[in-house]
């Protein structure tokens, strides 16, 4: 499953050679294999643009997290009438990351402060930066001119994802909505887009919403501890990084698979002390199966997280009626049954969590998956819905969609096909099982709260779709 032009990357006499004759390996991301700690920015040096609210706070935190901080200083420019621009502290070292506050920019002019800072600072980044930038959420009954800022900032961000990512950098943004509580519900989603846990989340844009029921927030080390998680498709591929991350952070994990996966879910569950549950979601009795083993136990889930899914793939023209069933069935009907029958018997706790693995190809299409395609649509659609039915009882519903992840079902792709896959991204590489792991576990914490109806990609900035 090794990206072979990713290796030659590492080292700099090969990459060297190639880049002298016109191939640019992609860079081997920087990514963070250990559990949460309570400084995920520690030793971080980050910069910050000062142009709203909310940044002065954010600074605060990252000070607590031992990060090393400066903030872009103010000048007078003169473009036409308007005084724009923003003078960089001077500092010997490339800054690791940085979060620009553009919370309060209503007005066109304000985009030429985008500009200026982000066309200086550009200088100072290094490789594997972490780019953040704050928003407010469009309001469609406020003024036209805000909401052509709002999108134009998006758009910014988009591109400039695309320029950086040869250099492993990622650009992400957040829109939020104000409240009372925001920054409690911003701060947790900065820290982890900032972090090295996000390595192959790029050109993204997230609501921060006030949707779910305020609750506390812990820190995010050992807020997984002792919640009680249900994995759909554990034993391999990225179900297996997911039930591996979430008993790392503490959870105790009940992990499904099919019968025929017995040794390898057995051997999983025992590895992570969690339990083993061999039900094929295939089977008429699938769900009820499921919910009785979950109600001898007077626990409830804290989250339930929808990993297994098929593929049948086929041109429209040529795929049986088996194949759309059999797709329809296991990726989307089963999820909804299953969500619907343990909030029935009351199985989902309270402030829980669903999170449902989509995929980029039920936002952009794919040839020759309709089906596939279909249902993965359909999950997003779902966890929308799903989201303000639950909100009062603080339960939040996502849907994570990844790209092309490096797993043994995308080993068996052809070369040319995995190789045109991989480069297709703004960071031209695949993505590992534990890029989707780590994004899962965040939405599983309750410091993920401000996150709930979203889709986010995990695709290093596909092209298609992105």
């Amino acid at each position: 499953m090794q990206d072979a032009l990713v290796e030659i990357g590492r080292h700099s006499l090969t990459r060297h050679l190639l880049k002298r004759i016109g191939i640019r390996p992609p860079l081997p991301l920087l990514r963070s294999y250990k559990p949460w700690t309570d400084s995920l920015l520690g030793g971080k040096r980050i910069l910050v643009h000062k142009g709203g609210p909310y940044a002065e706070q954010l600074i605060a935190g990252f000070q607590a997290q031992k990060a090393i901080v400066d903030h872009v200083v103010r000048i007078e420019a003169q473009v036409g009438d308007v005084a724009v621009g923003s003078r960089l502290p001077a500092v010997a070292a490339a800054y690791q990351a940085t979060l620009f506050d553009g919370t309060e920019f209503r007005e066109i002019r304000r985009l030429r402060e985008l500009y200026e800072f982000f066309h200086t600072a550009l200088h100072h980044f290094g490789s594997h930066h972490r780019i953040v930038i704050i928003l407010q959420a469009a309001d469609p009954s406020g003024l036209p001119e805000q909401n052509a800022v709002i999108s134009a900032i998006e758009g910014f961000a988009r591109s400039l994802a695309k320029e950086c990512g040869p250099r492993g950098v990622t650009v992400n943004c957040i829109r939020i909505t104000s409240g009372d509580d925001t920054m409690e519900r911003l701060a947790p989603i900065v820290n982890f887009l900032l972090s090295d846990h996000s390595a192959f989340i790029t050109g993204q844009i997230i609501d921060c919403t006030t949707l779910a029921a305020a609750r506390p927030i812990p820190e995010l080390a050992g807020s997984l501890a002792g919640k009680r998680v249900l994995v759909t498709g554990a034993a391999q591929g990225i179900g297996y990084s997911i039930s591996r991350r979430l008993g790392e952070e503490g959870a105790h994990v009940l992990c499904l698979d099919r019968p025929e996966n017995r040794q390898a879910l057995q051997e999983l569950a025992q590895a992570i002390d969690g339990e083993a549950m061999e039900v094929d979601l295939a089977q008429p009795d699938a769900i009820q199966l499921i919910a009785d083993r979950l109600q001898s136990s007077p626990a409830p889930l804290d989250i339930l997280i929808h990993n297994a899914g098929i593929t049948r793939d086929r041109t429209l023209y040529t795929m049986e009626d088996r194949h759309w069933d059999s797709v329809m069935n296991i990726n989307l009907q089963a999820v909804i049954n299953l969500t619907q029958e343990c909030l029935h018997r009351g199985q989902i706790a309270d402030g829980g969590r669903i999170i449902c693995m989509s995929s980029i190809s039920g936002l952009s299409g794919n040839f020759g998956q309709t089906n596939y395609s279909a249902s993965k649509a359909g999950l997003i659609g779902y966890v929308k819905a799903l989201s303000r039915h639950l909100a009062r009882e603080g339960i939040t519903a996502n849907a994570v969609a990844p790209g092309f992840i490096e797993t043994s079902m995308t080993a068996r792709v052809p070369f040319l096909v995995k190789q045109f896959a991989r480069r297709f991204s703004s960071l031209g590489q695949g993505g590992l099982p534990d890029d989707v792991a780590d994004l899962i576990c965040f939405l599983s914490s309750p410091c993920s709260q401000g996150i709930s109806g979203s889709v986010v990609r995990v695709c290093g900035g596909n092209f298609i779709g992105a």
